[in-house]
């Protein structure tokens, strides 16, 4: 039998192995670019949030008289509806702000407190998004709906005036 007849097929198979490795390392790849893009996007979320949080505390800083009251109109809760009846800058600022959380976060809204604490009044601004879209494994966005616990991502900022 000639030499060459003996050998026939193995070059093959070297071919088929190396695809097989290829096709493992551009699955490791493609894995490695979906997390990268997940935690992009959380990331964008997170200095989104930083920035409107800075964005309304200086904003109340710039307007100290209307913050001080007990029953400021910069004072918000979730959900409450985005003021339309603009009389003062405190109603405009915060229309202005409401409307930015919410178009730039996913489900995003916002909430302000006041209270007194060590006889100085503190503001506590608060920004939430939904952290169910583009930031989870596939196995947590299924378990991940709206309204239920760990559905929203949230950012504290407090200011005393």
């Amino acid at each position: 039998m000639p030499r060459g007849r003996r050998q026939a097929g193995a070059s093959l198979i070297e071919v088929l192995v190396t695809i097989l490795l290829l096709m493992f390392g551009l699955l490791g790849v493609a894995g490695l670019l979906a997390k990268g893009v997940s935690n992009a996007a959380s990331s964008e979320a997170l200095t989104k949030a930083n920035q409107l949080l800075a964005d309304m505390a200086d904003r109340i800083r710039a307007n100290p008289a209307a913050a001080l009251s007990a029953t400021s109109e910069y004072i918000t809760a979730y959900g409450e509806s985005i003021p339309t009846n603009l009389t003062s800058i405190a109603l405009r600022d915060k229309k202005e702000w409401l409307t930015a959380v919410r178009t730039q976060l996913p489900l995003g809204d916002g909430k302000i407190t006041s209270f007194v604490s060590g006889g100085a009044r503190k503001l506590e601004i608060e920004v939430r998004w939904a952290r169910c879209y583009g930031t989870l494994s596939d196995a947590d966005q299924t378990n991940c709906s709206v309204g239920s616990e760990g559905t929203y991502q949230t950012m504290k900022m407090e200011i005393r005036l």
